[in-house]
């Protein structure tokens, strides 16, 4: 009734007019209740705290539980009270985000629902918005989030064996003749004390059990980078598989970030993609390092990075990234084909001391001739398990 004022008005001056007594009560009594439903609508809503308590990120296929926390801190309970979350068409796990609850003076209620994680990206949950009256509906008030939640959804991990790829690549940490410095993590023996040892090498439960005083032996090694250089330039996708075929190309990436990562690996990443939060015109650019905190950074901006229309060839980025490589390092492509053009860059690359594999992630008919082509030139050619074998594998 949202013209109850102006009836009101009405029927008081034809109460005047007709000196009817009955009429001035109604108006009393009605116009009564609808300024004290007003005041208590707005002051309930006014008083009342909204939380959403919602992880941060999860993988592609996963489900992420919400919660939305109602405190009304009013003594005036919320007859009813309309609940609406807009949730993106990618993380819908149902039709409708949208419930009727009743809630109590002093009282708190929690709302539960989940998000289904079907495709990576970046998104906003939310926002949340409130609506409620009275019991007469003389008046209706609502709330509405200002922005929304922020809410991370990681490529899909794929182990290297469901790729196609042997569990042990040869790159990361090269074996040397030479000693240039000593890995910690990678433990290869003990041998006896000699003086000048530091007090830090020495292995105790050895030492106990062997009743002489032994240290560690550590392998020596190259802690030498990877680098994933990631082709999203859209004309080197096929049409009729585009979307998937990229989105396998970024998920191939991410599963070899996080392999790296596990082996304690220095890895860095550089695409011709798309990137949304990017302000330059440079390639999205990752330096290598090692840490979990890395390869969350890495994970991030696959999840949000896209196709590229005005894409940097291949070509291009290899050749300019493969410049600040130190020798010995790995550099490790991952793209939908590979064209003659690319391969001799590669080999170029390779000149250089690089250890250069590529990952085929499309369908290229001409893949054994090229990979036998690619062997002589220095450059490790590979076809991941395309989408559609790696569902016909996993179920």
């Amino acid at each position: 009734m949202h013209n109850i004022f102006w009836a009101l008005l009405v029927i008081f001056l034809v109460a005047a007019l007709m000196r009817m007594d009955w009429a001035y009560y109604l108006v009393y009594v009605v116009g009564g209740v609808w300024v004290f439903s007003h005041w208590w609508v707005r002051r309930s809503l006014s008083r009342l705290h909204m939380t959403r308590r919602i992880t941060r990120y999860a993988f592609t296929n996963e489900h992420a539980p919400v919660r939305i926390e109602l405190d009304n801190r009013s003594w005036l309970p919320l007859p009813w009270l309309q609940i609406q979350e807009a949730v993106p068409l990618e993380l819908k796990e149902q039709d409708d985000y949208r419930t009727i609850v009743s809630l109590g003076g002093r009282s708190r209620l929690v709302h539960a629902y989940t998000l289904y994680c079907r495709r990576r990206g970046y998104y906003t949950v939310g926002p949340l918005s409130l609506r409620t009256s009275d019991l007469f509906g003389f008046v209706e008030a609502r709330w509405e989030e200002a922005g929304g939640a922020e809410f991370i959804v990681y490529p899909q991990i794929v182990p290297l064996e469901r790729l196609g790829l042997p569990s042990r690549m040869p790159f990361g940490a090269l074996g040397v003749r030479r000693q240039v410095t000593e890995d910690p993590a990678r433990l290869s023996g003990v041998r006896a004390y000699a003086a000048g040892d530091s007090l830090r090498r020495i292995h105790w439960k050895a030492t106990a059990h062997a009743d002489a005083l032994l240290v560690k032996k550590f392998q020596s090694s190259q802690d030498l980078p990877v680098s994933i250089v990631l082709d999203l330039d859209r004309a080197a996708y096929p049409a009729r598989a585009l979307l998937g075929a990229s989105e396998w190309a970024i998920s191939v990436a991410a599963s070899l970030a996080g392999h790296l990562s596990e082996q304690r690996q220095t890895v860095g990443l550089v695409a011709n993609g798309s990137d949304p939060l990017a302000t330059g015109d440079q390639p999205p650019t990752i330096t290598p390092h090692t840490g979990r905190e890395h390869l969350m950074g890495i994970w991030r901006l696959l999840a949000r990075i896209q196709l590229n229309g005005n894409a940097q060839s291949l070509p291009t980025l290899i050749t300019r990234h493969a410049v600040d490589l130190p020798w010995g390092a790995t550099l490790l492509v991952v793209t939908p084909r590979l064209d003659e053009t690319t391969l001799w860059v590669l080999h170029n690359a390779y000149r250089r001391g690089a250890n250069v594999i590529a990952l085929i992630c499309a369908d290229q008919p001409d893949f054994r001739a090229l990979q036998a082509r690619g062997k002589r030139l220095g450059v490790q050619l590979f076809h991941t398990v395309w989408e559609s074998e790696l569902q016909a594998v996993t179920t």
